[in-house]
């Protein structure tokens, strides 16, 4: 029986229709694994976009400090603490993100593919060169 099946395994693994089988579905998965990691990308970028522009209309509506992000930032932590990116210094970089980037609900924008460290090291460009 063990025979049988060492010999059942090898000519599988010999058979060109199952390797081209194999080498389908695993460049489908890659595939399928590259579009997931884009659509969450994507959903993350559009939650920073929309949180950016909260902090700022809740910062002049109701005239909070700058404490107000030293405590939503602790907040959050507390309530997601396996999350990461809700430090002081991130959530200023959503704020700036906004700012910047006002059309960015209205209409395709390709920076929501990029990754959030890309994004924010361009803001910090634009920052320097004489941005807001």
């Amino acid at each position: 029986m063990k025979k049988q099946l060492q010999k059942m395994k090898t000519t599988l693994h010999l058979d060109e229709q199952y390797l081209n089988f194999l080498n389908g579905i695993k460049e489908r998965l890659k595939s399928a694994q590259i579009r997931a990691a884009l659509s969450v990308n994507k959903e993350l970028i559009q939650f920073y976009w929309e949180l950016g522009n909260e902090l700022i209309n809740k910062q002049k509506m109701y005239k909070w400090g700058e404490q107000f992000l030293e405590q939503f930032s602790k907040d959050m932590r507390r309530l997601f603490p396996e999350m990461q990116g809700f430090s002081v210094t991130n959530l200023k970089r959503m704020r700036l993100f906004a700012k910047e980037y006002t059309d960015f609900g209205k209409s395709p924008q390709l920076v929501d593919e990029l990754p959030w460290g890309h994004i924010a090291v361009l803001l910090h460009q634009i920052k320097r060169r004489g941005g807001s």
